[in-house]
C-alpha cells in the first residue's frame, strides 16, 4: 500500500461536500460505526461475494456490524446459499438470511453459485437454496435497531425496498430506524436491468431517507492478486475461479460492489457531490443531474487512484477471518 493511500485511510481529508450538517457527520471516521443490512444479486456477477468479503474484513476490523444479508434475485435460487457460505467461511454462519420469493427481478443466468451453494460438505454451511421472505427479515432487522443507526447497503436490484415500502409496517420502520441508504447504482444494471425498471421510479418517488449512490468500479479490478493464494474453502476465491471462465481469477474483475461497500465503513475516501439527484430517463436509464437538486441525494465517487483503491480492497478481500 503507497503511503498516499495509507494517509488518506488512517486520517482521512476534507470532505468536498456542501452537504448538511447530518451529512457531514456521516462523513465522520468517529460517527458510531454503521449497522449494515446488506442486500444483493449474488450469482450475475463475482462482485457481490469480493463485496461480501469486504463487509466481513471490516466487521472483523471493529469498522461495521453486519445486522443481516438479503439476497434479491427471484430467477437464481442459489444465491442464498452462497451468501451462507460466505458468511460461514468468516465465522457469521448464524446471520439472518432473507430471500425475495418473487420471479420477476433477477438474472436467471448463473456462473457460480449453484456450485458453492450445493457443497455443504466444502463449505460447511447449511443454507442452499431457501429462506425467509426478504420484507419479513427486513422488518425483523429493522425493528431490532436503534432509531436512525441502520445503513442499507444495496448491491444488487433494489427492488427489495420498494416491497419494503409498500408495507405499512416497513415503511414504518424504514422512516424510523434507517439512517441511509448507499446503493452501488447507476450503471446501467442495477436499477434498470433485469425487471428492476419497472421498480425503480416507485423507489426514487418514496423513498424518504438519504441516499448515496456509487457508481464507481469499473476500472478497479481486483481478485487476481492476494484472492488466489486463499484456501480452496474460501468460497469468495471459488467464485472467482468459476465466473466468466475463470478470467476475474486470472486478470482480475471490476470492483463496483466493493466500492459501494468501502464507502459504507470509510467515507473519508470519497468525495460527496451533494447537489443533483438522481434521475431515470424516458429510455429507462438512470442518471445522476448535477443541474437539479434533490436534498437527500449524493453521489459519491473515490479519491484515490484506481490501482490504489485496487490494493486496499484486495488486501481486504483475501483478509483471513478472524472467526
Amino acid at each position: 500500500m503507497t503511503w498516499r493511500l495509507l494517509w488518506i485511510a488512517l486520517v482521512g481529508i476534507c470532505v468536498d461536500s456542501l452537504g448538511s450538517a447530518a451529512e457531514t457527520s456521516r462523513m465522520n471516521p468517529a460517527s458510531p460505526r454503521p449497522r449494515v443490512i446488506f442486500d444483493t444479486d449474488m450469482g450475475s456477477d463475482c462482485d457481490d461475494a469480493g463485496a461480501l468479503a469486504v463487509l466481513h474484513a471490516l466487521a472483523d476490523a471493529g469498522e461495521l456490524e453486519i445486522l443481516g444479508v438479503i439476497f434479491s434475485s427471484g430467477r437464481n435460487r442459489y444465491g442464498v446459499g452462497t451468501c451462507d457460505a460466505i458468511n460461514t467461511y468468516y465465522g457469521r454462519g448464524d446471520l439472518p438470511l432473507g430471500q425475495y420469493q418473487g420471479t420477476d427481478v433477477g438474472d436467471p443466468r448463473d456462473s457460480y453459485t449453484k456450485r458453492i451453494a450445493t457443497d455443504t460438505r466444502l463449505f460447511g454451511h447449511d443454507v442452499v437454496d431457501q429462506a425467509p421472505d426478504l420484507v419479513a427479515v427486513y422488518r425483523s432487522l429493522l425493528e431490532s435497531q436503534p432509531d436512525g443507526r441502520v445503513t442499507i447497503c444495496t448491491v444488487g436490484h433494489p427492488h427489495g425496498l420498494v416491497h419494503l415500502l409498500r408495507d405499512p409496517r416497513g415503511n414504518a420502520l424504514v422512516r424510523a430506524k434507517v439512517d441511509r441508504w448507499v446503493a452501488m447504482g447507476l450503471g446501467g444494471w442495477n436499477f434498470e436491468a433485469m425487471g428492476m425498471g419497472r421498480y425503480f421510479q416507485e423507489l426514487l418517488d418514496k423513498w424518504p431517507r438519504p441516499f448515496y449512490v456509487s457508481p464507481a468500479g469499473a476500472d478497479i479490478k481486483t481478485g487476481h492478486r492476494l484472492l488466489p493464494k486463499t484456501p480452496a474453502s474460501n468460497p469468495v476465491r471459488e467464485a472467482y475461479r468459476l465466473w466468466g471462465d475463470q478470467t476475474a481469477i486470472r486478470t482480475g474483475r471490476s470492483s463496483w460492489d466493493q466500492v459501494a461497500v468501502l464507502f459504507v465503513a470509510r467515507p473519508q475516501l470519497f468525495t460527496v457531490q451533494s447537489f443533483g439527484r438522481v434521475e431515470r430517463r424516458p429510455d429507462g436509464q438512470s442518471v445522476w443531474n448535477p443541474k437539479v437538486d434533490h436534498p437527500d441525494h449524493y453521489l459519491v465517487m473515490p479519491k484515490p487512484s484506481a490501482e490504489e483503491m485496487a490494493e486496499l480492497i484486495e488486501e481486504l478481500m483475501a483478509r483471513p477471518p478472524r472467526r
